[in-house]
């Protein structure tokens, strides 16, 4: 398990440096395991999911779809939504079916979509071991849980080029908020406070 301790609540994200970092050594290994936690990394970071709503993720649930429906059954907290699938992401869903089917997991449309070992819908737990894992191999030191991913969604959305001035600002906020379906803006705002790039900047000042 992941040991959260030293990593406080607003430091929970990867920059794009580390992200980029982390991606990079996933995708040249070339291997069955790291290309399935490559998707699964993926899916958390690109659609800013909790830990447990993307465990629960059915085949049906993405393949082929243009949008993802989080419904009673995938949500945690009752956040139910219909989230736009990126393209990013619904090209690395068709790759990852031709995938399972060579490595003999089904597709049906009620499978889970990430398996472990043992044929298995993955665990929380695995998914906090696999986020270190391959944070570890590729060298990134600052420790980010999965949910971690989360936050990273919700800073690129505010650190977007389109919405630097104050009143494009306040749209960033709104769509972070409707992104990771908080019942409150107060939430939204913890995941967007200043990041650690903006502390080491304004030290120099």
């Amino acid at each position: 398990m992941f040991d959260t301790s030293k990593t406080r609540a607003g430091e929970n994200y990867l920059t794009e440096a580390e992200e980029k970092q982390m991606f990079d050594y996933l995708k040249q290994l070339k291997i069955p395991q790291a290309e399935r936690d490559y998707v699964l990394l993926k899916t958390y970071r690109l659609l800013g999911l909790r830990r447990v709503e993307g465990v629960r993720l059915n085949v049906g649930d993405v393949y082929a779809k243009e949008r993802l429906l989080i419904d009673a059954r995938i949500a945690a907290k009752g956040a139910t939504a219909e989230l736009i699938i990126p393209s990013e992401l619904k090209k690395l869903f068709k790759e990852f079916m031709r995938w399972k089917r060579q490595a003999g997991e089904s597709v049906a449309a009620d499978a889970p979509l990430f398996v472990s070992r043992n044929g298995s819908r993955l665990s929380i737990r695995a998914v906090n071991d696999i986020m270190k894992k391959w944070l570890t191999a590729a060298g990134v030191e600052h420790k980010v849980t999965p949910h971690g991913l989360r936050h990273t969604k919700a800073q690129r959305i505010i650190r977007d080029d389109r919405y630097l001035t104050p009143g494009q600002q306040k749209n960033a906020l709104l769509l972070a908020n409707k992104q990771l379906r908080h019942k409150s803006m107060n939430s939204t705002m913890i995941y967007v406070a200043p990041g650690r790039e903006d502390m080491a900047a304004a030290a120099e000042i």
